[in-house]
């Protein structure tokens, strides 16, 4: 059994569905914007993953658990027909994941710069940082912006993880469980088609330009872990392309979808 996944549904009656997997240390709000203009022709769900948002918590980040979250998801809203299933980042890899073990659930994929590879562990410096910061004593989010200022330099990308602070009482607490997604790095950073998984569906892989989560020299493995791949590379836009050209993207998704 899965975890009971929050959502943010957008309705369409009748429309077919898309399920949107957000990204690392990001929650279903990151996707609000383009889940509603595609939910002019689709019934979009925009997915908290578990440990993020207002999902659940658990010890593991292992991908059987995670799919199966999404499995109890689609029991629950989606019982009868194949989705549309789109990832981004570590919810790419959950899709890919996802669509390798379930492929009869899933009508086509949408995979946003990640590859199905091992990866280094990527925000270490940052996990250490916001495990560092005493939220609880912490009066405001310029407060906690400078805390973290010194090993977080980029402020969109500070803000973006800032998000994720809430109101509790007179200081704050985190909508993300940070220390089960710190202990879990390890698997996170796993290729999520180890052990000869392969997918069917027909699949859009999407690259940011000037994003390195994706390399020229992946291209021959995808094609073979993905034999009915597309892949794109949005220029002028990195590891984001939901918040640094969300019409492009949007345009591109809804002329493959």
């Amino acid at each position: 059994m899965g975890l009971k996944l929050t959502s943010i549904p957008i309705e369409n009656p009748g429309a077919p569905k898309l399920v949107i997997l957000h990204g690392l240390m990001g929650s279903s709000r990151n996707w609000a914007h383009v889940g509603k203009t595609l939910s002019e022709r689709f019934e979009v769900h925009l997915l908290d993953l578990r440990n993020h948002g207002h999902s659940p918590w658990a010890d593991s980040m292992a991908w059987g658990e995670l799919s199966s979250d999404l499995v109890d998801y689609l029991e629950m809203h989606a019982p009868n027909e194949p989705i549309y299933l789109l990832g981004h980042s570590l919810g790419g890899k959950i899709a890919l994941y996802f669509a390798a073990h379930f492929e009869e659930r899933v009508k086509k994929l949408v995979v946003v710069d990640i590859a199905p590879k091992e990866y280094l562990p990527h925000f270490r410096k940052e996990f250490k940082a916001l495990l560092s910061m005493p939220i609880e004593s912490i009066k405001s989010r310029q407060e906690a912006s400078d805390f973290l200022a010194g090993e977080i330099p980029d402020q969109k990308f500070r803000e973006s993880l800032l998000a994720n602070m809430k109101r509790d009482g007179a200081g704050y607490t985190w909508m993300i469980n940070l220390a089960a997604l710190y202990a879990n790095q390890e698997i996170i950073r796993t290729n999520p088609l180890e052990g000869g998984a392969r997918i069917k569906v027909n699949t859009l892989l999407i690259k940011g330009a000037e994003s390195d989560f994706v390399q020229s020299e992946d291209f021959p493995s995808i094609h073979e872990l993905i034999p009915e791949v597309k892949l794109i590379t949005m220029e002028a836009v990195g590891h984001n392309p939901h918040t640094e050209d969300r019409e492009r993207l949007v345009d591109l998704l809804l002329e493959w979808l």
